[in-house]
């Protein structure tokens, strides 16, 4: 089983992108997530196809992500707010 410590994690959540290894970093297309699996099992695999689950190389890009503390939005009201901005963007 692979296991990754709480201090891994946060070393890797405070990476600055610009020292990221590009060749170190999952595709996004190659990640694979078994839903039929529980929550535990499901972000343990996440962090171990990834290696960094907090960075990933999409496209042409290397994206990192993070997550706000103390607030009340959830994911869902961040992705429709991403989209409409990206609406505005397109029109």
């Amino acid at each position: 089983m692979y296991m990754v410590t709480p201090e891994e994690l946060e070393k890797m959540r405070k990476m600055n992108i610009m020292e990221l290894d590009r060749e170190k970093l999952a595709k996004s297309e190659d990640i694979v997530i078994e839903t039929d699996k529980c929550t535990e099992e499901r972000i343990k695999s996440f962090i171990k196809q990834t290696g960094n689950p907090f960075a990933q190389n999409i496209g042409e890009y290397i994206v990192q992500t993070g997550f706000l503390e103390d607030t009340e939005e959830l994911i869902d009201d961040r992705m429709i707010l991403f989209i409409k901005r990206k609406a505005q963007i397109m029109i």
